[in-house]
């Protein structure tokens, strides 16, 4: 009669562990579903995001993750690699908008800076100098209360404009490219000088 009531416990047991085990996978399972419909909808729209907006989707990332790391355990191996999978389309994502961000901040930039020659397009051999005139004229105005963000705007925009003077300069006059140098080096300067006593 103990023998069976002894069989009975265990057979209690396992039936309490089995059903525990089974809620567990189905909890996680559930948590681990809800994390990819968030991902899955944080992400389809991220060109449409502005900056506040994602700033608050990576705090959520950031929370959610922190949940789920802790019960990774709990895992199976295909769990494993289906939630590091969702992290991974997460941070892919988040580049995307980085460099979205970066374009948009440079195209407003450019405008400022160079004005009607913002488009790389309508810079010719024959109005680069110009454009480092336009360009020096506009820092020189400006400059004075630029953060240090401001400033590396600013030397995207030099950058952007070296590169295009590079496609375009062969057969350029030596007077516009000693110019075009002093206008670079004028910017350095201005740059150093930013740096040194610069606003943050």
């Amino acid at each position: 009669m103990l023998r069976y009531i002894f069989h009975f416990i265990v057979i209690l047991c396992l039936c309490l562990s089995a059903g525990c085990t089974t809620s567990r996978e189905r909890e996680v399972n559930d948590e681990l579903g809800d994390f990819r419909n968030w991902v899955n909808q944080t992400t389809a729209n991220v060109a449409q995001r502005t900056e506040e907006d994602w700033k608050r989707a990576k705090a959520d990332f950031e929370t959610r993750t922190q949940e789920l790391d802790q019960k990774q355990e709990n895992f199976s191996d295909e769990l494993k690699q289906d939630y590091e999978n969702l992290k991974q389309e997460f941070r892919e994502a988040d580049e995307t908008h980085a460099r979205n961000l970066r374009a948009a901040r440079l195209a407003e930039w450019q405008q400022r800076l160079l004005g009607n020659y913002a488009d790389a397009t309508t810079i010719t051999q024959a109005n680069v100098r110009q454009v480092y005139i336009t360009l020096l004229e506009n820092v020189r105005n400006q400059h004075s209360t630029w953060t240090n963000e401001d400033w590396e705007m600013a030397k995207m925009v030099m950058n952007t404009l070296n590169e295009r003077k590079d496609e375009i300069d062969d057969g350029l006059n030596t007077d516009d490219e000693v110019k075009i140098k002093a206008l670079q080096m004028e910017f350095r300067a201005l740059e150093t000088a930013g740096d040194l006593g610069g606003n943050k």
